[in-house]
C-alpha cells in the first residue's frame, strides 16, 4: 500500500515528466499512445497500465487513490478496481437472486469521480468478475464457511462445493448464473453511459480445479460470452484469464474482447502462446507474483520479451494486479523501465 506523503511527494514530481521521442517525431498523449497500439502502429513506448487493490469503505477514497497513483506512476490506462460486494440473496439461499440495476452502485460512483477527476486526461476501465466467480463468492458466505480464514483449504472445499451444486441443482445454478449475467450487464451499460472505455472481466475458472473443459463449457461459458459481448462495442476491455491451463484456451478465440490479459507466470503459457490463437492486442507480460523483487531492468527485459512475441499490439502490464504491500520504490520501477521520469 502506498502511503499518502508519498502519494504527494510522487504526483508533484510527475507533473514535469518529459516522455521519449518516438521515431515520427512527436511526444504522444496517452489516449494516443494506447488507440496507436489497438492499431498496431509505430511507437514512441509501449502503453503501460498496472494496479493493485485499495479496499477504501467509500466511493470519494477509492477514487482519491486510484487518481493519486495515475498521477504519481503516469498510467496510460487507468483500470478502476472493483472491492464492492454484490448484493447476497434475501432468502437463505445464496442461489436465489433476482437481477438488479447494478449490483455496484458504489463502484458506478467511483467511476463517475475517476471520469471527473482525470478530466480526459486517459482512458478509464472498470473491474467485474465473470459471473462463476461471483457465485464463487456468494457460496463461500454460506454458514459452512462462515468465520473460517480464506485459506487455500477453504477455497478449495468452495470450489468442490459448487461443483456438487452444479450437477445436483442445476436449475438453482442456472437461475442464479442468470440473474448474476443479467445484473452484471445491467451495471456495464452504466458504467459505458458514465464514459468508461471499456471493462476487465476477470475469469478465474479456466483451470481443471474448478472443473473440466466440459464443465466450464456447460455451466460457465455462455454467461461469460454474455458479459463479454455485451462490451464488444468498447475500446479497452480486456478478457482477463486469472487462471489458464492450455486446454481451456479455445473456449475464449471467439470471445469479441477487445484485448486479451493472462498470468504468464502461473499458468507457464507464454505471451507468444497466446499470439498464436488471438489476433487481439495483448496486455501483460511482467511478473506480478515476484513484482516486488524484480529490478527495473528485470521488468524492461520481461516486457521487453512480451512485445516482440505480442507483435505491435501490446500493451505492457503485470499479468494480474500486483501486491497491495508494494512500496512507492517498488511501483516506481515499471515506469522507469518503459523511460518514464517518476
Amino acid at each position: 500500500m502506498i502511503d499518502r506523503r508519498n502519494f504527494l511527494r510522487l504526483t508533484a514530481a510527475t507533473a514535469g515528466v518529459v516522455l521519449a521521442r518516438p521515431a515520427f517525431g512527436a511526444t504522444l498523449s496517452h489516449k494516443e499512445r494506447v488507440d496507436r497500439a489497438l492499431r498496431g502502429q509505430d511507437l514512441d513506448r509501449p502503453p503501460f497500465t498496472f494496479y493493485h487493490h485499495y479496499k477504501r469503505p467509500t466511493p470519494q477514497l477509492e477514487a482519491q487513490d486510484h487518481l493519486a497513483f495515475h498521477r504519481a506512476y503516469s498510467t496510460d490506462i487507468v483500470k478502476v478496481m472493483n472491492d464492492f460486494d454484490y448484493p447476497k440473496s434475501t432468502t437463505g439461499k445464496w442461489w436465489e437472486l433476482d437481477p438488479v440495476d447494478s449490483p455496484y452502485p458504489d463502484q458506478l460512483k467511483t467511476l463517475a469521480l475517476v471520469r471527473d477527476g482525470l478530466n480526459g486526461d486517459a482512458y478509464f476501465i472498470d473491474t467485474l468478475y465473470g459471473p462463476y466467480m461471483t457465485a464463487m463468492i456468494l457460496c463461500q458466505a454460506q454458514p459452512q464457511f462462515a468465520g473460517r480464514n480464506d485459506s487455500d483449504e477453504v477455497r478449495d472445499q468452495a470450489i468442490a462445493a459448487l461443483h456438487a451444486f452444479q450437477q445436483s441443482n442445476p436449475d438453482g445454478w442456472h437461475r442464479a448464473m442468470e440473474a448474476i449475467t443479467q445484473s452484471t450487464i445491467h451495471h456495464i451499460e452504466q458504467a459505458k453511459k458514465i464514459g468508461a472505455s471499456g471493462t476487465l472481466v476477470s475469469v478465474f475458472n479456466a483451470e481443471s480445479k474448478f472443473g473440466s473443459v466440459d464443465d466450464y463449457a456447460k455451466y460457465t461459458r455462455p454467461y461469460d460470452k454474455r458479459v463479454i459481448e455485451a462490451l464488444a462495442d468498447t475500446k479497452l476491455t480486456i478478457l482477463h484469464l486469472h487462471f489458464l491451463e492450455r486446454p481451456y484456451i479455445g473456449q475464449f478465440t471467439d470471445f469479441p474482447a477487445p484485448i486479451i490479459q493472462h498470468s504468464v507466470k502461473t499458468s507457464g503459457i507464454s505471451i507468444a502462446d497466446i499470439r498464436a490463437k488471438f489476433p487481439q492486442t495483448i496486455l501483460g507480460g511482467v511478473d506480478e507474483i515476484d513484482f516486488q523483487k524484480l529490478t527495473t531492468a528485470q521488468m524492461r527485459h520481461q516486457w521487453t520479451e512480451a512485445r516482440q512475441q505480442a507483435g505491435a499490439k501490446y500493451i505492457a502490464a503485470p499479468g494480474c494486479s500486483v501486491p497491495d504491500a508494494s512500496t512507492s520504490a517498488e511501483l516506481q520501477r515499471l515506469p522507469r523501465s518503459l523511460g518514464i521520469a517518476v
